[in-house]
């Protein structure tokens, strides 16, 4: 039995020690393919919004947009506002447009357009305030003017030293969006890009678009709030974290992908002010480490069949002995086992009057009624539970034995009969009230019962004989009773 544990343990420390290092290997391989994903996607958003940026740079040292900010006049307004037109078409983005230190728009490309931003106040936007701080202010948020959503990009005006105002490039998403679900079409690759709020703004899916990886704090809802930001409720993405693989990987069940796992990993892009998340199949992941185990689990199979076919003739032989000893109906021990016992019990008390025992023999009553009434199969139900009944009344010592039939004895290690009668009393309370059911109901169970205590130098068929004595007093009084 112990060389076949330890087979046993070995084999499975070794499929479990394979498929540990099957994991370790699908990590490496599948984060080495996500920060390769990562490296294109950074490319690429930074071509998409890093770019950009070199226009207001010009812009902002241009001499037209110094006059309009530091002489302010129709004519250098109409000068600035053609000027910005021309650039916007150019480089494709959605808007440019100049703000003077209040705030005001006083110069855009979108002029001509009824809904321009020109005379609207955007001091509120954030950009607006880390551009006036000298910093470059970067933002995404729906439009103030023609509610679209875009990503913000605005630059301080120096002249002389001093900044007399803030341009400012609004890019649109379109261009990015349709690359991005591309991917998603060809690869089934998730790519999700957050700004730093944690708000998605561009998505494979249409679904994810505007809402959060995670639920809001109190404080960033309140300074969403304060800068309109998005103009609408933003709802967290439905999903389930599984566990970590490391610092930085993990599951995720997205409940709007049904019946679909996925391997995430974030990015950060602080030149950008963005996060991206990469959603790879988990499909891909449970492949190499299935791959990578097959063939020793495999060899374990065939170790562990052959430590099986030994391990199953050890078993056969032990259930032979089992069956010897051991009552299978109501697994209590058999006679063949309780010969052993009682005649090294009788040779221990014979050597020192402190190691007394008690015999407890039990009739059920009327056992045939229940056969005949309920069936046999609900008897053997019967004697089944009565079975564990006294198995839960006796202790580690004490012997309870199937003598035949519905007959049982119990050998208990104890000081006098007092404490042997007790025993039996309890057995016999606990048959009494527990509820024996059968196809109609409850069936009645009593027991009634004999107890001797064994005296120096008695053999056992004296004990034998007077604790059956007792069971006849307990029958003819009327059953359910203990005689001792």
């Amino acid at each position: 039995m112990t060389s076949l544990m330890v087979l046993v343990v070995v084999l499975l420390a070794g499929t479990v020690g394979a498929f540990v290092q099957a994991k370790h290997t699908a990590l490496e391989r599948l984060e080495l393919q996500l920060d390769q994903i990562n490296v294109s996607r950074r490319n690429l958003l930074q071509r998409e919004f890093q770019n950009p940026l070199l226009a207001p740079k010009v812009l902002a040292t241009s001499k037209t947009m110094r006059e309009l900010l530091t002489k302010p006049s129709l004519i250098a307004a109409k000068e600035q506002n053609e000027v910005l037109e021309e650039t916007a078409g150019n480089i494709h983005v959605d808007a440019i447009f100049v703000l003077n230190l209040s705030g005001n728009c006083v110069a855009a490309s979108n002029w001509r357009q009824l809904d321009s931003g020109i005379g609207k106040n955007f001091s509120f936007r954030p950009y607006f305030q880390q551009a006036l701080a000298g910093q470059t202010g970067r933002y995404i948020a729906k439009g103030f003017t023609m509610s679209k959503t875009g990503y913000y990009l605005a630059l301080p005006v120096n002249v002389d030293g001093k900044i007399r105002g803030v341009v400012v490039e609004k890019i649109s998403f379109d261009a990015l969006q349709r690359r991005v679900k591309d991917f998603w079409r060809d690869d089934k690759e998730l790519d999700l890009v957050t700004d730093e709020n944690g708000v998605v703004i561009v998505s494979s899916l249409s679904d994810f678009e505007f809402k959060s990886i995670q639920p809001f704090s109190d404080s960033t809802s309140k300074a969403i709030n304060a800068s309109h930001q998005y103009g609408t409720e933003i709802l967290p993405i439905p999903s389930v974290y599984g566990d970590v693989l490391d610092e930085q990987v993990r599951f995720v069940n997205f409940i709007d992908i049904p019946d679909q796992s996925f391997l995430q990993k974030s990015y950060y892009y602080d030149d950008l002010g963005l996060r991206l998340y990469l959603n790879l199949p988990a499909s891909s992941y449970w492949k190499i480490v299935t791959s990578f185990t097959a063939f020793s689990s495999l060899l374990a199979l065939v170790i562990l069949l052959v430590g099986i076919s030994i391990f199953q003739r050890w078993v056969y032989r032990t259930k032979l002995m089992e069956a010897a000893i051991r009552d299978p109906l109501t697994g209590l021990n058999t006679r063949l086992y309780m010969d052993d016992w009682y005649e090294a019990a009788i040779r221990s008390h014979n050597r020192n009057h402190l190691a007394g025992f008690g015999l407890v023999l039990l009739d059920l009553d009327l056992f045939k009624q229940v056969n005949d009434v309920y069936g046999h199969l609900t008897g053997d139900e019967v004697l089944r539970r009565v079975g564990e009944i006294v198995r839960n009344a006796i202790r580690g010592n004490d012997l309870a034995v199937r003598f035949g039939g519905e007959e049982l004895a119990v050998f208990v290690q104890c000081t006098d009969l007092a404490e042997a009668t007790s025993l039996a009393e309890r057995i016999r309370y606990n048959v009494e009230q527990f509820e024996f059911m059968g196809k109609t109901g409850r069936v009645p169970v009593t027991l009634s019962g004999g107890v001797a205590f064994h005296e120096t130098n008695e053999t056992f068929d004296s004990l034998f004989s007077r604790a059956d004595k007792k069971v006849y007093e307990a029958k003819e009084l009327g059953r359910n009773r203990i005689r001792s």
